[in-house]
């Protein structure tokens, strides 16, 4: 029979191995006889760590740090957990007691310095990451740390420069592949590298969180639909078995399921075990007190979207405050910033220091307009910066998180049934649920189809949606559509040269000549929103609509055929014709679909008739009266304080 002292090698030796269930059954043995051991409970609970099941990892190190209060392995261990459930304050102080029994402690420095980041405290982090390189210049991890604190720092090329650095110590390095393709991929729009990266990482682990369904939403962007049904099908079996395979933005894009969006979405947030805590609406406030968090107070559609909205505001009855979370900073901040009562840059604040300006400037309400996009900070929510807080517009899909009070829709968009698929209340407003502005700036320049390319005598169907929303499924029926009717070309929008190639390898593989697909390079705002004029029919994407896109081609007198789908991305178009009167351009299948496109192609009448009722204001201002809109939303902000 093994002796204890043996049994207790073996573990170890399994333990470094990586084997760690064989490994835990051996300590789980040996602590029936030895209860009291520091060491056997702090090796424990660390094989619970390993395995993220940290509410048991917790109870066997703080039994272990009961015993033996002066090991400092043990606190940087159950500091692991605290920064895993997002207590960031209570890691740091295990952290800081790791050190002070072992001050050249490298995991704890390195830990220590991913938690005042993740609070961040740039300047602190960047002095223990370089205490880090003191005491190992040659490790790899404290250069992909470096890389994420530069990135959000917001200096790209510096970040990408310590991603390297980690890659060429360690070529073994998955995370730091995975975080090297994210800012390809989001930072500099350099898909193929992106996917190089998430390749390399996925060939080291292939269980790293979200790399299958960040590859495939690469290669969607780039139209390479090589593996796109194995790819969709291993996402849809993770799904199934409750993995983190792909991000909730991402899944809206290729799978139109609520009750899957809701599921993924839960699974995606660390902090979903939380509580919120109530916080009672300060009635003594002369005002409705309203904070606006957005990463987008520049040129993008949300900013586009809700300008109006911050100028039209009634200030004798609301103060509002615009709290901007994101990078960029332009002539549109410029513009918006004159309507709010403050506007404060917080991008660079901690959570904690968010919630206590939030707390001094008595906010009754917090609206996240940015949700689970990019450049998202959600973690502000989860400290209740305000007693009632909402989710709108930026984002068209649950938060799945208790956080959130309320989601703001109209009964297209969620109907009734699918109130079940939002962990938020959903409250409606009367119309139409998107923002708009009442007039835009359009170029006054004279464009023609000459201009792009296009032929003057031939029908134009178009689509300038984001390139990741064009499935191949989509793209088969506008294939389908243009055999039927030779006497057309489609427009789209695509700067990526693979992207343009893969499109017409497609096009030819469907025996459709591929000089009648057409592309458009991104133009600044006015000459675009100019350009859409020239469009006869916009053909809308499936599950992913055309959102912002959909009202541009409204207000440029341009129809959309749409297909509506169960899911709140997939019905956003749905909702805006049925509020302008033309819900005979809403479909419920491909077949449908193509029939009804080539329907009017062939009847120019038809397509005149739809054009000359886009002309008629009388018809569109449920959809561009913001005066209206701003107070109904008005109502709503009343109606969540009373």
């Amino acid at each position: 029979m093994k002796s204890d002292e043996v049994l207790f090698n073996e573990a170890k030796a399994l333990h470094l191995k990586g084997e760690i269930i064989d490994a835990q059954e051996i300590y789980l043995r040996l602590l029936k006889k030895n209860s009291n051991n520091s060491n056997l409970l702090f090796l424990l609970g660390t094989t619970y760590v390993q395995q993220k099941n940290y509410q048991k990892g917790k109870s066997y190190l703080d039994v272990s740090i009961k015993i033996n209060s002066n090991f400092p392995e043990s606190y940087n261990s159950r500091g692991i957990i605290f920064a895993e459930e997002g207590e960031y304050q209570n890691a740091i102080k295990d952290y800081d007691k790791a050190l002070s029994l072992k001050q050249d402690y490298f995991d704890a420095n390195l830990n220590k310095a991913v938690a005042l980041r993740n609070i961040s405290k740039f300047d602190e982090s960047i002095k223990y990451l370089e205490i880090c390189i003191r005491l190992k210049p040659n490790d790899s991890k404290i250069y992909n740390n470096f890389g994420n604190l530069c990135k959000d720092l917001k200096k790209y090329n510096t970040a990408k420069k310590y991603y390297t650095e980690s890659i060429r110590l360690n070529k073994n390095f998955a995370e730091a592949y995975n975080n090297r393709g994210e800012l390809f991929q989001l930072n500099f729009n350099e898909f193929e590298k992106a996917i190089q990266d998430f390749d390399s990482a996925i060939k080291i682990n292939k269980d790293l969180d979200y790399i299958k369904g960040k590859i495939l939403h690469a290669k969607m962007s780039l139209h390479d639909w090589s593996t796109y049904n194995e790819d969709l099908k291993t996402i849809k079996n993770e799904i199934k078995n409750k993995k983190k395979t792909i991000y909730p933005f991402a899944h809206m894009s290729l799978i139109d399921d609520p009750g899957q969006q809701k599921i993924i979405t839960e699974l995606y947030l660390e902090n979903n075990n939380l509580t919120p805590s109530k916080v009672n609406i300060n009635l003594k406030n002369k005002k409705i007190i309203i904070g606006y968090f957005s990463a987008e107070f520049h040129n993008h559609a949300v900013m586009h979207l809700m300008l109006d909205v911050f100028k039209n505001h009634n200030k004798s009855e609301f103060k509002i405050y615009g709290f901007s979370i994101g990078p960029k900073k332009d002539e549109w901040t410029k513009k918006v910033k004159v309507y709010f009562d403050e506007f404060i840059d917080v991008s660079y604040m901690s959570d904690t220091e968010i919630k206590s300006l939030s707390k001094k400037l008595k906010l009754d309400i917090a609206i996240n307009l940015t949700g689970h996009t990019f450049n998202a900070r959600n973690s502000i929510f989860f400290n209740q910066v305000a007693p009632k807080q909402v989710n709108y517009l930026g984002y068209p899909g649950t938060m799945g998180s208790k956080f959130y009070d309320y989601i703001i829709a109209d009964k297209i968009v969620i109907p009734e049934e699918n109130k079940k698929y939002f962990s938020e209340e959903v409250i409606y407003l009367p119309n139409c649920y998107q923002a708009n502005q009442e007039k835009i700036e359009v170029s006054n320049k004279k464009l023609n189809k000459k201009d792009f390319g296009l032929p003057q005598d031939k029908f134009i169907f178009g689509c300038f949606n984001n390139s990741y929303k064009i499935t191949p499924l989509i793209f088969k029926s506008w294939m389908n559509i243009l055999k039927d009717y030779e006497s057309s070309v489609l427009w789209l929008l695509q700067d990526q040269k693979l992207g343009k190639q893969n499109l017409w390898e497609e096009a030819e593989k469907q025996e459709v000549n591929k000089e009648r697909i057409i592309f458009a390079e991104r133009l600044p705002a006015k000459e675009h929103l100019k350009r859409i004029e020239l469009i006869d029919l916009f053909l809308d994407t499936f599950p992913y609509n055309a959102h912002t896109t959909a009202s541009e081609a409204i207000r440029a007198g341009v129809p959309i055929l749409t297909l509506k789908g169960k899911s709140f991305p997939s019905r956003v178009a749905s909702s805006i014709l049925i509020n302008i009167g033309l819900e005979k351009l809403i479909v419920s299948n491909l077949k449908d679909y193509e029939t009804k496109a080539i329907s009017l192609a062939k009847n120019y009448k038809e397509i005149e008739s739809l054009k000359n009722h886009l002309a008629q204001e009388k018809n569109l201002s449920k959809l561009f009266d913001s005066k209206v809109f701003t107070k109904d939303l008005e109502k709503i902000y009343k109606k969540i304080i009373n």
